[in-house]
Order: structure tokens, then sequence, then C-alpha cells
């Protein structure tokens, strides 16, 4: 999917070590002026871009996908996240 968006927030780079594995991303709060979603680059991807600066007052093209995770609450319930993975940002 490719859409046009503002980068409403940079949620910066991170990276968090999960059964000995590192892994790495940075977040956006992305608008199209429609809808307002978090978009997450990953791995490399987000290592890669980590020190890029964006600019907030510019459209940005971005692509990338969503990813459908279900999830379960300590008591057993069952639910699904919807995350949208970005695989490039321009």
């Amino acid at each position: 999917m490719e859409k046009q968006v503002r980068m409403m927030e940079d949620y910066g780079f991170s990276e968090r070590e999960f059964n000995g594995e590192k892994f790495a991303a940075r977040g956006f709060l992305l608008t199209d002026g429609i809808d307002t979603f978090y978009g997450e680059m990953v791995g490399d991807n987000a290592r890669r871009e980590q020190s890029q600066t964006y600019d907030p007052s510019l459209l940005h093209t971005v692509q990338g996908y969503w990813k459908n995770v279900e999830r379960q609450t300590q008591d057993g319930r069952k639910y699904w996240t919807n995350n949208f993975i970005i695989s490039k940002f321009r």
C-alpha cells in the first residue's frame, strides 16, 4: 500500500531484546487527512533510518503493509491488532 501522509509524531528509534534477540523499531503517528494510524519501521530498515529527520509540515509518501497479529490477555481472552509496517518513507 502507498499513501500520502503527514507525520503527526515521530516516536524515535528504539532497540529492545526479547528472548535473546534484538529488535529495532522506529514508530510514527501518521494521518492521510481522514484516518490517523500508527506505523512502524522494523529491523534493518529502522536501523538505517534511525537518524533521518522528517519535516512534519510536508506531505510524505509511505509504503508498507498491514499485519494482523493475534494476541491473548493474561486471563486467556484473544484479541487482534492491526500493525502498519513501513517499508519506505519519503
